[in-house]
């Protein structure tokens, strides 16, 4: 016998920008062991980013964005250096990630190469990120 999952309940605690859920559910184990659970559960949807490499400058193309979950955890400024990146909004990855490039980068990247999609922060998070490479002029 695999395990099997039951949901009991699904409570919404907050649904302003994105979802925040507790969920109730009971896990029967392989030996049939029933362990009933509760976690939070926050559902931001999924996204997509891209690593852009400028092979003649030998260098990446990274943004600075301000991210309030980093301020409240110490980032003093709150400022990050990452990838280009942004949520699906019902759009395909490979679709998404151009019109982020476009908007937070101002390359045009056409075509992109994806390089694997990854659960962020699987313990208590939906979301799944696309991760694409494009090499840039």
């Amino acid at each position: 016998m695999t395990q099997q999952i039951t949901l009991i309940k699904d409570k919404i605690l907050s649904d302003n920008y994105f979802t925040l859920h507790n969920i109730t559910y009971d896990l029967t184990r392989k030996d049939g062991e029933v362990i009933r659970h509760k976690r939070e559960v926050y559902d931001r949807g999924n996204g997509a980013t891209i690593l852009l490499y400028n092979a003649k400058k030998k260098s990446v193309v990274l943004i600075r964005q301000f991210r309030v979950a980093t301020w409240v955890n110490g980032n003093e400024s709150g400022q990050l250096i990452e990838t280009c990146a942004g949520l699906l909004d019902n759009d395909e990855p490979e679709v998404c990630i151009r019109k982020e490039a476009i908007e937070e980068t101002g390359y045009e990247v056409g075509e992109v190469r994806k390089l694997f999609e990854l659960y962020m922060s699987p313990g208590g998070v939906t979301e799944l990120i696309h991760f694409f490479y494009r090499r840039i002029q």
